[in-house]
């Protein structure tokens, strides 16, 4: 893996995933930081978590030199015209 070029795009979706899908797991053990809000609290972390996880799914996470290289070609091959 090539950490050290992982775009911050990539590193911040991840950071919001984990940190919606601690606070899901603190929600199903009653332990939800949002507790002061009530129910409503418990769904928008909920929501949150739902949003960051099709979020991080859709986007492309590119940690492989692999995927990097990929994403270096993609990028060539968008700026050439396009053919009729």
């Amino acid at each position: 893996m090539n950490l050290k070029d992982v775009s911050a795009g990539t590193w911040a979706r991840l950071a919001v995933l984990i940190a919606a899908l601690v606070n899901t797991a603190l929600i199903i053990f009653g332990r939800s930081p949002l507790s002061a809000l009530g129910d409503g609290g418990n769904i928008a972390g909920i929501v949150i978590a739902v949003a960051s996880a099709l979020l991080s799914y859709w986007k492309n996470n590119s940690f492989t030199r692999a995927a990097q290289a990929a994403d270096e070609v993609m990028a060539e091959l968008k700026k050439l015209p396009r053919v009729k």
